[in-house]
């Protein structure tokens, strides 16, 4: 985490307060992804999504709260393009860590399980209220959440209850926020475009 990155990257503006940041990756990056989805290796781990209902400890498929195909990434993977992705997603983190320095002032942490990509159809999307740790075993060391949307689309964004805010589906923006019940969110539905976001979380290290 202390390594630093000697890259540029285009801040999109968030009202500080939110604890929510958000910045813009190079296009390139986000059209590689692209080509990963569309590749035989991808598609051999197409799966339909997984979530929790809501709140709940359940992980499974629930057509109710969310409908999407996934892949999942290892964190241990640097092939093309996750190499170059993780590398601006680190220097997202250290802009965010920056921003929110006593984000920083706990346990390590970093991308220690699979993280996903996850393309949603036409009128698809997680329709549930949700937060990233629910108490089950499977997500009690999450910290930070990470995504990054794959493409320009209107009113496909996220809505964050208690920000009252809706971050919009803009190509490369990638956010990170708490994972606790404080960044309750959702996706905000469209019927006329597909979606395809890249999303996972820093989990702290378990002893």
């Amino acid at each position: 985490l202390k390594h630093k990155i000697l890259m540029q990257l285009n801040k999109f503006e968030l009202d500080k307060d939110t604890l929510i940041g958000g910045w813009f990756m190079p296009e390139s990056i986000i059209d590689d992804i692209h080509e990963y989805w569309n590749s035989p290796e991808a598609e051999e781990y197409k799966h339909a999504g997984f979530s929790s209902d809501g709140f709940s400890r359940d992980e499974q498929i629930h057509s109710t709260s969310k409908t999407s195909i996934d892949v999942g990434i290892s964190p241990q993977n640097y092939n093309k393009p996750w190499s170059n992705y993780r590398k601006y997603l680190q220097k997202c983190l250290e802009s965010y860590l920056e921003t929110y320095p006593d984000a920083n002032n706990v346990q390590p942490f970093d991308i220690t399980r699979f993280y996903n990509i996850q393309w949603y159809p036409k009128g698809g999307g997680y329709y549930a209220w949700h937060a990233e740790i629910s108490g089950h075993s499977w997500n009690i060391y999450r910290h930070l959440v990470f995504m990054t949307y794959c493409d320009d689309v209107p009113d496909a964004g996220t809505h964050f209850k208690h920000q009252d805010l809706t971050v919009p589906c803009k190509k490369g923006l990638t956010i990170i926020w708490p994972a606790s019940f404080t960044h309750t969110h959702k996706g905000q539905i469209t019927d006329v475009h597909e979606k395809m976001i890249v999303t996972g979380w820093y989990n702290f290290i378990e002893a």
